[in-house]
């Protein structure tokens, strides 16, 4: 930490200890922008450049004054590449409220999956109910669960009760001794349980019965590819299955200005409905508003689903692995596959996989491998397209994760590997997948 910006800081805020125990009082630093208002502006700017997330929290104080610097959220989303633990989940905050974008949430979720220090992965689960709600956080909090220290999974459970409308603290839950015993298979229990009751809150209506309407039963987050459903025409129940396939019925999107609505006709019989009334006069932007709804509510679902924890995983997560969704019955040849390096994420935007070609991918690259070849690492296609990385005979790889955030440059590291590890994780991921398959 630089001499200016710790004196600033110890000044402002008072003994360190005292901020890492009760926290900064960003009341002092917005109180000391009135009086010196670009000397306070320059040492936040230092702190941030050092990675202190008392001069994120500043910012952010001053943001919701009206005071921030022009260039606030530039000079964050700059920060954020390099960002780690509490500075990367108060950056990624404060950004979030700044800006109204939504994926910077990600970022507070994977400090959460990592394998950082216990403590960062307590205030990425204690910052996640004060941001909005999205598959990655609601998948973290699932994950956060299942972490080794208790701690992580107390403060992940009350996450997952605020999402199933419980304001409460797990510690007065009947499942707290699950949580904080030795047994993995407990927490999981306890997990899944949770997740379940958030999942009973996104059973809804789109529409209206009388016209056009979709009734959603709850979603399953454990076997996302199924789930029960009802379609209502003209205030009729349309005789059908029960369950239906996930992807398909949210790829209904019809759009029609047709009296007859012949493609959503189409559409639903195709699905397996029958006994169709010959005509019904449908609003064109009520109908488009249902069909929205429809998509909206399933995708969340879905990606719920994609980044659950799962109970396979191929390799050591926090050096390289692969994590493997359920087989879709209908879809086999399309699978979550997600890869760990380096202790995070590194699909963090498309973990489905096309599996033929996916697997293909991997065995070519372990044959290489071991003909003591270098191939480029995890050039596997679509799945791996954010991620950028090479390897060297000695098994380190180097490797660079592009980010979709506008403004937020590459996240860049350096992993020690041994190619027989490269090789057992590729081949064992192709087996599993091509079995399935």
């Amino acid at each position: 930490m630089s001499d200016a910006w710790h004196e600033f800081r110890r000044e402002v805020f008072g003994d360190p200890y005292l901020v890492w125990h009760d926290g900064a009082d960003v009341g002092a630093l917005t109180a000391e922008h009135e009086r010196r208002p670009e000397r306070a502006e320059r040492m936040v700017r230092a702190g941030v450049a050092e990675h202190d997330h008392v001069a994120v929290e500043s910012l952010g104080a001053l943001a919701r004054l009206g005071r921030a610097p022009s260039d606030a959220a530039e000079l964050l989303r700059s920060a954020l590449p390099s960002a780690h633990g509490v500075f990367r989940v108060r950056t990624a905050q404060v950004l979030c409220e700044m800006t109204g974008v939504d994926e910077y949430v990600s970022e507070v979720a994977a400090v959460l999956e990592g394998f950082g220090h216990w403590g960062d992965r307590i205030d990425a689960a204690m910052a996640l109910p004060s941001l909005p709600i999205t598959p990655r956080s609601v998948a973290a909090a699932h994950r956060g669960m299942l972490d080794e220290e208790s701690l992580v999974r107390h403060h992940s459970a009350n996450v997952l009760l605020g999402l199933a409308g419980r304001k409460t603290d797990i510690a007065n839950h009947r499942g707290f001794a699950q949580v904080i015993s030795e047994d993995p298979a407990k927490w999981r229990a306890v997990a899944d349980k949770l997740l379940g009751a958030f999942a009973a809150r996104t059973a809804r209506v789109c529409g209206d019965r009388e016209s056009f309407a979709v009734e959603l039963d709850a979603a399953d987050h454990s076997a996302p590819h199924h789930r029960a459903a009802r379609v209502y025409l003209a205030g009729t129940r349309l005789p059908g299955p029960d369950r239906l396939h996930v992807p398909a019925l949210r790829n209904i999107g019809v759009h029609t200005t047709h009296p007859g609505y012949q493609n959503l006709r189409a559409a639903l019989e195709h699905l397996g409905f029958t006994d169709l009334p010959k005509s019904v006069p449908l609003d064109e932007d009520a109908t488009a508003a249902t069909v929205d709804a429809v998509t909206a509510a399933l995708d969340f679902d879905i990606d719920v689903s994609r980044w659950r924890a799962t109970d396979l995983v191929i390799g050591d997560r926090s050096r390289l692995a692969f994590e493997i969704g359920p087989v879709d019955p209908d879809a086999p040849q399309l699978r979550t596959c997600t890869l760990w390096l380096d202790g995070a994420i590194a699909t963090p935007f498309d973990n489905t996989a096309y599996v033929p070609q996916f697997a293909n991918s991997l065995r070519v690259d372990a044959a290489r491998y071991r003909a003591g070849k270098s191939p480029d690492f995890a050039h596997w296609g679509p799945t791996t397209d954010d991620l950028a990385a090479e390897s060297h005979p000695d098994g380190t790889v180097r490797y660079r994760l592009r980010s979709r955030i506008d403004g937020v440059g590459e996240r860049e590291g350096v992993l020690q590997l041994r190619v027989d590890e490269i090789v057992a994780v590729l081949e064992k991921t192709a087996d599993v997948l091509t079995a399935a398959s």
